[in-house]
């Protein structure tokens, strides 16, 4: 919605307010067409639609079970919920015809917010996603490890000479290759730990509360699944709790694991040891 208002709501000719219904309506439109225009998402799009219903004497019923209310069949869930209708609060004519007389406008309104939103925040995970595995990207996963809190684990995985695999089998055999490994990390982590690109043949796998031997563990099925798919170029993980010194000691310390695994001959864990907590630069 633009930041002029509407024509219907602030016309003085016969296609704006409707002479038989209370002004309040106009009031109740305005302040809703406002609100809508600081929305950021969609499901404060429904909020702000759903406010404006209350105000206009109307409540917000789920549509199964539910009587038809001035407008049948109008969802006004926005998709957030299942689906949802206004009725009157009162039961009275005077709110049913000011349902009638507003509603269709404030949904309108609130869906073409709600799409708005929709789109700034498909543009927002694109601009955050890495292009070739389809994961969150640095940026992201250095945000991610920021606020890890202690009793997460941070594990840093790198693929053992990938620049050998792109020499000898090129950059689209690199790409799947990285693509098939971004894979095989989201499979093997809980929806609420984080998998991210952190840049060449790097990887970061963020376990929310997890003991260290269950992240070692989860390193180790990873690399026997990725053995599977590609038994020449292993995997190097370094592995480090996060504990009272914070996130940045934790990364710290696993990527110091992570490159003493590639100097003993890759292919293997190692877990941070108190040593390794020294910040880097």
């Amino acid at each position: 919605m633009s930041d002029q208002p509407d024509d219907r709501l602030t016309a003085a000719g016969p296609a704006a307010v409707p002479p038989d219904l209370p002004a309040s309506g106009t009031g109740v439109a305005l302040g809703c067409a406002r609100a809508l225009l600081r929305v950021r998402t969609r499901a404060e799009a429904a909020q702000v639609l759903h406010r404006a219903i209350r105000d206009l004497g109307g409540e917000v019923r789920p549509a199964a079970g539910s009587a038809q209310g001035p407008l049948p069949g109008v969802d006004v869930s926005l998709g957030v919920d299942d689906p949802s209708v206004a009725v009157e609060a009162d039961g009275s004519a005077r709110t049913s015809a000011r349902l009638r007389g507003w509603l269709a406008i404030l949904v309108e309104d609130a869906e073409a917010a709600a799409t708005r939103c929709d789109a700034q925040q498909s543009q927002e995970v694109r601009a955050r996603t890495d292009a070739v595995t389809g994961l969150p990207d640095r940026r992201e996963g250095d945000e991610r490890l920021a606020a890890a809190r202690p009793g997460d684990v941070v594990c840093l995985l790198d693929l053992d000479d990938f620049k050998g695999l792109n020499d000898s089998r090129g950059h689209a055999a690199g790409d799947r290759a990285l693509r098939r490994f971004g894979e095989i990390l989201a499979e093997h982590v809980r929806g609420l730990d984080f998998v991210g690109r952190y840049g060449g043949d790097e990887f970061l796998v963020l376990l929310t509360v997890a003991p260290v031997h269950v992240a070692m563990r989860r390193m180790w099925e990873i690399s026997t699944a990725w053995a599977a798919e590609d038994p020449v170029h292993a995997v190097s993980v370094g592995v480090a709790l996060v504990d009272e010194r914070g996130p940045e000691a934790a990364a710290a310390a696993a990527d110091r694991a992570l490159y003493r695994s590639k100097r003993a001959g890759g292919g293997r864990a190692s877990l941070a040891g108190p040593d390794d907590r020294t910040p880097i630069g």
